[in-house]
């Protein structure tokens, strides 16, 4: 059992195991980032697994290549922050808040409505480096229009911050990084961990 669902076994293998099984097949694979950043454009749009477990378990596998996964999840996790930020907008704010009724007097908003006045643009970059909500503040942020190159370079700015930082303390600290993935049913076995 992986941690995460109490019934994975009767409805197949659950996320994490299929995340886990990509990973492991694809890791000594020249694509191996390529495979990786298309997991963080995946788990970023649909908000199903936390990126960051996933990106400790990569580099775990292939600890030569961490900046280069890294790099292209920042990427491709920006543009799919981007197409969220989009789709928000397009939405408008009153489908926002039937989906989400309790999203306008969250403590969130309130503090994302101070920093787009204070900050404009750049809350997107601050969003995506701090540890806060991400689809949700996708959604408030999209209130406030943004040409969409602007905001995809703060979102870019931000993810590579984040997902460099990320990447750098699973190469250098492989042991927390373990226990991270273990935590979220992402345990790779040892003798595949080695890969260096």
């Amino acid at each position: 059992m992986d941690g995460l669902s109490s019934n994975s076994a009767s409805v197949g293998p659950s996320l994490a195991q299929r995340l886990r099984g990509l990973l492991e097949t694809h890791a000594a694979s020249p694509e191996f980032a390529w495979y990786v950043a298309t997991i963080s454009l995946f788990t970023t749009l649909t908000a199903s697994f936390p990126f960051g477990v996933v990106l400790a378990a990569a580099v775990l596998l292939n600890r030569r290549r961490w900046l280069r996964v890294s790099l292209l999840s920042s990427l491709t996790a920006a543009t799919a922050s981007l197409i969220l930020l989009l789709l928000f907008g397009e939405l408008g704010w009153q489908q926002v808040l039937e989906r989400y009724p309790d999203l306008a007097q969250s403590t969130l908003y309130a503090t994302l409505q101070g920093w787009l006045q204070r900050w404009g643009v750049w809350t997107l970059f601050l969003v995506t480096v701090l540890p806060v909500p991400q689809t949700a503040s996708m959604a408030i942020c999209a209130m406030a229009y943004y040409a969409p190159l602007p905001a995809f370079l703060a979102l870019l700015a931000g993810k590579t911050v984040r997902y460099v930082f990320y990447g750098w303390l699973a190469a250098n600290f492989p042991a927390r990084a373990y226990a991270l993935a273990q935590r979220y049913g992402l345990a790779l076995e040892r003798r595949k961990r080695a890969r260096t």
